[in-house]
């Protein structure tokens, strides 16, 4: 007889909390906001260095589709609107090779943020199929647009 049955694997409070962008996923309001601001940080700390940029992109790729995996079994939802490490991956996509400037990072947060909440073209496309790898390929896309707008503004702007 066994003293303690759990229902549910260990370690999923871990992926809960990586999920939800250690919490910023829980906020009533606009949890996607709040998830891509959490991408801010990250970049500026990079310091305009690609290694650590695209090394911090990497570990968020790789720790987002097994968390979005988790809270998807946790909420049972398509999408739970608690995910948000995929708002930091996305938004860390649009800021690569971007050197980082709080007006710069003001227009590239908008530019994401339209571009998430739009979801044309490929976004739409993953954004309609079920799985932890859509909940982040959408995001992803949105941050590829983003990077590729910017980049033409700047270039308009030069």
């Amino acid at each position: 007889m066994p003293i303690l049955r759990v229902k549910r694997f260990p370690g999923r409070l871990f992926w809960r909390a990586v999920a939800s962008g250690l919490g910023a996923g829980f906020a009533p309001v606009a949890p996607g906001t709040f998830g891509s601001l959490l991408a801010l940080p990250i970049w500026y700390w990079s310091g305009g260095s690609w290694a650590v940029h695209f090394g911090a992109l990497a570990l968020v790729l790789l720790l987002s589709v097994p968390a979005a995996r988790v809270e998807i079994r946790e909420t049972g939802r398509k999408d739970p609107p608690s995910v948000v490490i995929d708002e930091v991956a996305g938004m860390l996509l649009a800021s690569a090779g971007i050197p980082w400037g709080w007006k710069t990072a003001a227009l590239l947060f908008l530019l994401f943020r339209f571009f998430d909440i739009l979801k044309f073209g490929p976004a739409a496309w993953a954004n309609e199929r079920e799985g932890a790898v859509y909940v982040v390929a959408d995001d992803l896309a949105a941050g590829a647009y983003a990077n590729l707008v910017y980049r033409g503004i700047a270039w308009l702007t030069g």
